[in-house]
Order: structure tokens, then C-alpha cells, then sequence
């Protein structure tokens, strides 16, 4: 029989009741242990544990915050012959308990399904409460000890006691069926895309596995376009070199410039404003409405239409999509994509690549979900109009949980910059407070969807990356439309995600693991050192020297 090997922290605020729990166990014949003061292990049955032992909230939190466990045992069993404190257990219970919820990054916040409680007592009231209160928690499993109440053969009943706690062990560590892996990006714009590329490079060269072999992708304005091209089959240092100019074969440019002024759409402004100035006049004479400035901005705002026109993106992505190995139609792909859009007049979010939206073109849809106004005019899919789906959502996390992936990276370069300087937005003028007050709706939605998703799905990791406040400096500096600063928004998005997986290593690098990822950041931690050492940053620097561009999807 195969043997696991799982890692197991014992939290025990009275160490020497799991000193005795730990006697129990060597006594089981199927139970094969060594043991120490702080450390041992027990094997059995297909699994093996090797158990750390913490009687402090101190060490507790150095030992979650350095090295992955893979469970959490809490031996909160009151054993009266030995004289314990049964209300100092209970409250270094909820105190660790407390620490482990109030973690601030909730991708650092050990995950409560993997915390196992042993209660025992011969108090059945001071018992029930704390099994009771462990449910309230949404602690993993909360385990009685009958062994510890009057009883017949308290020896058999510590033997089902074990025989129970190692079943649940094997059910949280052995167990569970994996799910899937996907990816998340959200909008931004061009530097979003930019940013976006930075951190899927530097995902890549961190894992063992290709970046372009997860299961789903799911992408929403700017993210539809990294998304799209992933699920092709498109290299990720591919898509630096054609974004980026380097690859002169690649005609199309991401920029805006004034060949894509919308011009088409000014006779069609020029109409809409004839017929409400007809019936604005029309109301006057009626004595239903006023002469003012504010209804004469009214008219003037109807000349506003969409400042560019998205066909000629369009176009480019389908040409992208059409070539030897890739497909155009969502059907077509090896993977999973969904490109999330807003119909914008019922202001429903939609995915395209659904069943019932998976006949749509993949650059039709990706266009539709970029379609930000009032840089871009709607796009109509089959009788209906959409807009940029980051109106109704910042990132599809719900529909990749829905669709089974439990490891979702996400990434949200839509974010507001953050300042303690009094009146350091309102020096920028209204267009940079809109576009920040916009970044912190956006924002502040997801992270609450983000809380309400994890406590929902407790099976579920998500490990989301954002723009640090220097990087949203450096993006803050220009309209999120404008073509500007490609390899300094690449590179630094490439470092602070080093820095990210640095500070998340410990806990990352297990559940990678679950899912056959095996992570390393020594070639990271290389390209990062020669990024520092230049002077001039270059995203040449980040690829590789020869590149497997794209794939048979």
C-alpha cells in the first residue's frame, strides 16, 4: 500500500493532556510511532503524520506563518486526574481560534476545514457547548473523546476514539477528489494587460508546469484578452513579444491612436441630438420642462458617443485565433474560457462560452467584454448590446468555483491607488477622481465577494495578485488606454509578484503540491537580481531564448 506523508501542527494548551493521547496511540497495534517532546509521528493504514507539537499562541503563529501543515489538531480534551485548567484550555482554544480568523491576508489565513478539535470531559454540559460553539466556528471536525467519561472499557473507547480521528484524517488529507485549476484576470485596460502579463510570466517560470495547462480561463475586459490567448495554446512569452513590438510579424499594435476614431458615429450622435433637442423644445412649450444649463448639458452629452472604435481589435484577435492549432469558437478549445460582458441594457453580467453563448466568435466576445465606455462603442451579439463586463463584475471567481476549480489564481490589476497625502487626488482633476472612484467600487466589491466565496467554499484556494501601491504609481502615471511604459509595468509586475509568492511560499508550495505543481523560485529569484542590476529595465530579459509560441489547443 501506498504510504501519504501529511504534515500535522497539535496546538495543545495543556501539553501534557496530548502526552497522554499520545501514549494511547502507541498502544494501537495497527499504529506504527516514534516520539519526541515537540515532534513525532505516527504511520498506520496508508498514512503517515509527522505531528509538531506548540503549546503557545506565539509559536502557533511563527509555526503557520513558516511551514506548511497540512492539518491542525487542537487537543482540547479535559483530563481532571491530571489537575488541568479546563477554562485555560477553552480560552487559548478561541484565542487561536481568533488569530487564525483575524489574519488580515486572507490568502495567509490557514484554512478553518483543516482544523480538527478533540474535546473531551466529564462535565457533559461544558462539553456539549464547546462542540456546540466549535460548529458556530465552521472548524473542520470537532472529535469527542468518550474515553474521558465514566464508561464501561474506557480502553475501547479511546481505541474508537483514535480509530474515528484517523478516518477523518484520511477524509480532509487523502481522501478529497481534486478539482480543477483556472485562472482569473480581470480588466485594466492596456496597462492592465500589461501588468497581467508580468505576473502570468512570472507564475511560469515558477512552476514546474506550463502555465497554459490549467483546466479553465476566465477573463473580463482586459483579462478576456490574456485569457483568450492562453486557452489557445499561446505561450505567454509570445504574447510579451507581440504586445510588446518585438514581434514585427504581428501588424496589429495595442494602442489608440487617431486612426481608430469612431467618425462613423457622429452622423448617428448628430441625429440623436436633433430629436431630443425636438422634444426638449417641444416640452418647453409645453411649460413641462425648463431653460437651464443643466438641460442644456443634457443635449450637449448626447454628442458623446464612444470615442473609438473597437472593429479593427476585433479583427486582429480573430486573425490571432484563426491560425494552425487554434480556434476561434469556445468549443473548439482543449480547456475551458469564459469571457465575462455586461448586456447593457438589462445590466446582466453574461459568459460567454456558456452553453447557449459558446456559438459566439471567442474575438467577438472578448471585444464585447472590452468594450469600455466611453472609449468603445456596445457590441451587438446576437440582438443584443454589451458592454465592458467589468460593470457587473470585477472577476469571475463564482463561475470558476461553479464550473469545479478549487485553485484559482486571480488577477486584478483594476485597483485604486492608495495615499495619505490630504488633496492628492482632487490636484488631478475629475477624469483621474472618476477613473479611481470606479477602481475603488470595483475593488471593494470583489473583496467582499472574495470573503463571502471563501467562507462558502472552504475546499477552495485562491491566490490573488494585485498591483502594489509603487506599481499602481507607475500605472497611475498615464490613462489606463494609453500604449505607454510596457516594459517598466512588465518587469515590476514580475518582481512584486516575486515578492507575493516569497511571502506566500510556505503555504503555497503544499497546495500546489495537491495538484502535482511543484513550485520554485530560483530561476525567478535570477531574472529578478538581473532586472535590479540593469539600468534600463527590458522584458528581454524575462524571455526565453528559444520559445514553443503556441500549441494544438
Amino acid at each position: 500500500m501506498q504510504v501519504e506523508t501529511r504534515h500535522v501542527l497539535v496546538f495543545a494548551p495543556e501539553p501534557e493532556s496530548f502526552g497522554e493521547f499520545c501514549t494511547s496511540v502507541r498502544r494501537q497495534p495497527w499504529i506504527d510511532g516514534e516520539v519526541g517532546d515537540a515532534r513525532c509521528s505516527w504511520c498506520g493504514e496508508g498514512l503517515c503524520l509527522e505531528i509538531d507539537m506548540v503549546e503557545n499562541l506565539e509559536d502557533a503563529a511563527i509555526a503557520l506563518h513558516s511551514g506548511y501543515y497540512n492539518l491542525v489538531l487542537v487537543d482540547c480534551r479535559h483530563l481532571p486526574e491530571m489537575g488541568l485548567d479546563s477554562r485555560k484550555q477553552e480560552r487559548k482554544l478561541l484565542d487561536f481560534l481568533e488569530m487564525v480568523n483575524n489574519e488580515k491576508d486572507i490568502e495567509r489565513r490557514y484554512p478553518l476545514r483543516r482544523i480538527i478539535v478533540l474535546v473531551g470531559d466529564e462535565d457533559h454540559d461544558r462539553e456539549d457547548q464547546l462542540i456546540f460553539r466549535m460548529g458556530a466556528e465552521r472548524v473542520g471536525a470537532c472529535l469527542r473523546d468518550p474515553s474521558i467519561a465514566c464508561c464501561t472499557d474506557p480502553e475501547e473507547a479511546r481505541a474508537e476514539f483514535i480509530d474515528r480521528l484517523w478516518k477523518e484524517a484520511r477524509r480532509v488529507l487523502v481522501g478529497r477528489r481534486r478539482g480543477k485549476k483556472a485562472i482569473s484576470a480581470a480588466g485594466g485596460g492596456i496597462t492592465g494587460i500589461f501588468y497581467e502579463l508580468g505576473v502570468l510570466k512570472c507564475l511560469h517560470d515558477a512552476m514546474d508546469s506550463d502555465i497554459r495547462d490549467f483546466d479553465l480561463y476566465l477573463g473580463i475586459s482586459g483579462g478576456a484578452v490574456v485569457s483568450s490567448c492562453l486557452a489557445n495554446g499561446i505561450s505567454i512569452d509570445e504574447m510579451i513579444r507581440k504586445i510588446g513590438d518585438l514581434d514585427h510579424s504581428w501588424r496589429y499594435r495595442l494602442q489608440l491612436s487617431w486612426k481608430q476614431l469612431n467618425l462613423l458615429e457622429v452622423p448617428k450622435r448628430m441625429l440623436f441630438l436633433q430629436k431630443e433637442a425636438a422634444r426638449y423644445l417641444r416640452r418647453m412649450i409645453r411649460r413641462e420642462d425648463q431653460f437651464n444649463m443643466a438641460s442644456l448639458f443634457g443635449l450637449y452629452a448626447i454628442l458623446l458617443g464612444p470615442i473609438f472604435d473597437n472593429a479593427p481589435f476585433e479583427k486582429a484577435m480573430r486573425s490571432l485565433f484563426t491560425g494552425e492549432g487554434r480556434s476561434n469558437d469556445f468549443r473548439g478549445l482543449g480547456p475551458e474560457l469564459f469571457i465575462g460582458a455586461t448586456d447593457q441594457d438589462t445590466r446582466e453580467h453574461v459568459l460567454f462560452g456558456e452553453p447557449g453563448l459558446d456559438d459566439v466568435p471567442i474575438s467577438r466576445a472578448v471585444q464585447a467584454s472590452a468594450a469600455m465606455h466611453p472609449f468603445f462603442p456596445s457590441v451587438e451579439i446576437n440582438g443584443r448590446k454589451y458592454t465592458d463586463g467589468i460593470v457587473t463584475r470585477t472577476s469571475n471567481l463564482r463561475a470558476a468555483i461553479n464550473h469545479g476549480a478549487d485553485l484559482v489564481f486571480i488577477i486584478d490589476p483594476f485597483v485604486p491607488l492608495i495615499t495619505d497625502e490630504v488633496g492628492f487626488n482632487a490636484r488631478h482633476g475629475n477624469m483621474w477622481i472618476v477613473e479611481q472612484d470606479y477602481k475603488t467600487m470595483s475593488f471593494t466589491r470583489f473583496s467582499q465577494a472574495r470573503e463571502e466565496m471563501a467562507r462558502a467554499n472552504p475546499f477552495v484556494n485562491t491566490y490573488t495578485f494585485v498591483p502594489s501601491n509603487r506599481m499602481r504609481r507607475l500605472m497611475a502615471k498615464q490613462n489606463p488606454f494609453v500604449s505607454r511604459n510596457f516594459n517598466r509595468i512588465v518587469c515590476e509586475a514580475y518582481r512584486s509578484t516575486f515578492r507575493r509568492l516569497k511571502k506566500l511560499e510556505y503555504k503555497m508550495t503544499g497546495e500546489l503540491a495537491a495538484h502535482n505543481i511543484r513550485m520554485n523560485l530560483e530561476r525567478v529569484a535570477e531574472r529578478v537580481e538581473e532586472l535590479r542590476r540593469v539600468r534600463k529595465v527590458d522584458v528581454r530579459i524575462l524571455l526565453e531564448d528559444s520559445d514553443d509560441s503556441s500549441r494544438v489547443a
